[in-house]
């Protein structure tokens, strides 16, 4: 058995992986050795990885007490999260509705497996999450082992890569550490058996279910320390989760809607868990969803999952009242000490009673917010065990609790009242909430909507029992800045209804059309030249979203030169470029485009290309020049540039020119404008920079 440090870092990462060969299912006997499988596993190349364990008949009330270290170090590493099941006649608390709602992530509503008979199992529209894995990425591989016969065999479909029934919890463990030691499984549940088998024997209350407890811990840490001793282990991360599908009463058996046989858990770690957190609102239908996102797939809303993964799973502002639940008033049947009513209301919720007559059960005077542990509990075998998709803190209206104490004349009449939401100008929105509708009786219920503080306007009445996760889509009118939600709710001794997960929701404002065009501004160059290379740089802004800046270059009326740069989206920009031309006179046209296509104005600069260098000819005219061949004793010179002389430069000693394209230097000698008897250089600028350098030589 793996130390509790050992346990604790086998999941302190996140989930199981890797390939395993598609087998049929293969059985071993119960009291045969186990051997490893006959076929050495695929090896798998994904480093997430997922472990489900599960342990049948698992009360969670008796864990605490059981001598389990394996799972208490999985507890301090990750989340603890006990919940109620359904029962009857929704579906009784069997192994058959709680595995498929394990492994499907949706009620038996849904899946339509109520019993160990699996008559019409719905896995066509509902399969197990392996399934669903191996559908998305079927290069993972996907491992089932299973002690009871139906996991391996009827719950978990044939896509799963290997199936195997472990004939008993050790052959089970084997099996199981076998495939992490020799293999590279990506996503593998685990099903242990024998702690429900003690369940039956003795029922909870017995030494021997203790005993069950504590071996199937010793299994857990067996499996534990293969994902831990694997080679791979320091590149995988690992997502653990530990769970049952019913508990047991005292003195054995399951199957009915008492609090001990509804309750279950959900034990889980990995990466996004808090180390030893404890959570009220984490059902058994979160553990598919919740591996699922591990193994890197978004649940489809087309799937209409019960279930939410646990990083998706957020409180309510029904959760927000836990902390000022109180226990029984006039009720008697919850156990002394639970707490799990109030009439208090959320920040922004509030209850119109002004219809309620006095008196009454006051729990359920008007609606209240409850727990499923006070509510469920008033009275079993009434179907509120079937709230099943409320979580932690939800609305009830009761009317037929109400009615066991006398009260003033009328019927139950409330209303919740929703804070008013902002809207954003989009022309819908959607009311989602889970609710559960049932009539035994005079009753009604109605769903309205009032923009703005206005009249009410029907959502949806119900008239027939409802079950489900509601989503009720209407039109906004042009203008209205705020909905305000009332769920109305009357009945004369009849049964429930309850409200949970209330989320608006709406799109975000509506963006107008773009017609606004860019603004493009040319800040280089300031002149028209000449230059020796064209340098530009073209500013630009617009007020949701540049796509590019352009500046194209012409000559003669032709494009020579495009030249852009995009922006990506950002409402500010800068183009710049270098562009080589021969001479020549050109224009530059510049814009910007944003990202709807509008064009900003086009801008154009004019300007000129003078690459060339200036001429300088000795003048040889009678009395300009004296001397030849460089060497002289005065000198004159032509100066000739097209885009215009500058300037020149004699020996350091600088002279500015008229800017002309003609230009004279004469009648240069020793100690005229900087010359001087000896070696002499010339130097002749032109405005854009070009230049000519003449050496000679003057006698002295």
């Amino acid at each position: 058995m793996p130390s509790p440090n050992r346990a604790i870092r086998a999941v302190s990462t996140t989930f199981l992986a890797a390939a395993l060969v598609a087998a049929p299912i293969c059985a071993q006997a119960a009291s045969a050795a186990p051997a490893a499988p006959a076929a050495p596993a695929a090896d798998g190349s994904r480093t997430a990885k997922t472990l489900v364990v599960g342990i049948d008949g698992a009360s969670f009330d008796f864990l605490e007490a059981a001598e389990m270290p394996n799972l208490d170090s999985l507890r301090s590493a990750g989340l603890t999260a006990a919940s109620n099941l359904y029962a009857q006649p929704m579906a009784g608390t069997v192994s058959g509705a709680g595995w498929s709602t394990i492994a499907t992530g949706v009620w038996p509503d849904k899946h339509r497996v109520p019993d160990n008979n699996f008559s019409n199992p719905n896995y066509g529209e509902y399969p197990d999450y392996l399934t669903r894995i191996e559908t998305a990425k079927p290069e993972r591989s996907t491992l089932v082992i299973g002690t009871w016969g139906p996991i391996p065999g009827t719950i978990f479909g044939p896509k799963v890569d290997q199936r195997i029934a472990g004939g008993n919890d050790v052959g089970t463990t084997a099996r199981t550490v076998a495939a992490l030691s020799t293999g590279n499984p990506d996503d593998v549940f685990v099903h242990l058996d024998e702690v429900d088998g003690a369940g039956h024997s003795v029922g909870t209350n017995g030494a021997a279910y203790g005993a069950a407890l504590k071996r199937a811990d010793a299994q857990l840490g067996e499996i534990l320390a293969a994902v831990e001793a694997r080679p791979t282990r320091a590149a995988e991360d690992w997502t653990i989760i530990v769970t049952a599908d019913h508990g047991h009463t005292p003195t054995g058996g399951h199957g009915g809607s008492s609090p001990a046989e509804r309750k279950v858990f959900v034990i889980a770690a990995g990466p996004g868990i808090a180390a030893g957190s404890v959570r009220d609102d984490v059902k058994i239908s979160d553990i598919a969803p919740t591996v699922l996102a591990a193994a890197g797939i978004a649940a489809d809303a087309s799937w209409k999952l019960d279930g939410t993964a646990l990083g998706d799973l957020k409180a309510d502002d029904f959760d927000s009242l836990r902390p000022v639940l109180q226990g029984k008033v006039d009720e008697t049947r919850p156990a002394a000490g639970t707490v799990g009513w109030t009439h208090a209301t959320p920040e922004g919720w509030s209850i119109d009673n002004s219809k309620m007559p006095a008196g009454g059960v006051t729990e359920w005077a008007g609606w209240s917010f409850a727990t499923d542990d006070f509510w469920t509990n008033v009275e079993l075998g009434q179907r509120r065990e079937t709230s099943v998709r409320s979580r932690n803190v939800f609305a009830v209206a009761d009317s037929d609790e109400w009615d066991d104490k006398s009260h003033a004349a009328g019927q139950f009449d409330s209303t919740l009242v929703s804070p008013a939401y902002a809207l954003t100008g989009a022309a819908t929105a959607t009311l989602a909430y889970a609710t559960n509708y049932f009539i035994d009786g005079p009753q009604s219920a109605e769903v309205s909507v009032s923009f703005d503080g206005g009249a009410p306007q029907s959502l949806k009445s119900y008239s027939v029992n409802a079950n489900a996760n509601e989503r009720l889509a209407f039109d906004v009118p042009a203008g209205a800045r705020t909905a305000q939600f009332r769920f109305h709710y009357t009945g004369t001794n009849s049964a429930f209804w309850t409200v949970d997960r209330v989320a608006f929701e709406q799109a975000a404002a509506p963006v107008a059309p773009d017609t606004t065009k860019p603004v493009a501004t040319l800040v280089t160059p300031t002149t028209g030249g000449p230059f020796r290379a064209f340098d530009v740089q073209v500013d630009a802004t617009d007020d949701r979203g540049l796509k590019r800046i352009v500046a194209n270059v012409y000559r003669d009326g032709t494009l020579v030169k495009s030249t852009q740069t995009p922006v990506g989206g950002a409402t500010s920009g800068t183009h710049r470029a270098t562009v080589t031309l021969p001479d020549g006179a050109y224009t530059v046209k510049f814009n910007a485009e944003d990202l709807a296509g509008n064009i900003a104005k086009t801008g154009t600069s004019a300007f000129t290309i003078d690459a060339t260098a200036p001429t300088a000819t000795v003048k040889t005219g009678a009395g300009e020049t004296v001397g030849a061949d460089g060497t002289y004793e005065k000198v004159s010179f032509k100066l000739f540039d097209a885009g215009k002389i500058d300037k020149v430069e004699l020996n350091g000693v600088v002279k500015d020119l008229t800017d002309n394209a003609w230009s004279d230097l004469n009648f240069v000698k020793p100690g005229v404008f900087g010359a001087i008897a000896g070696a002499n250089t010339l130097v002749v600028h032109d405005v854009a920079g070009n230049t000519r350098t003449v050496g000679f030589t003057l006698l002295g």
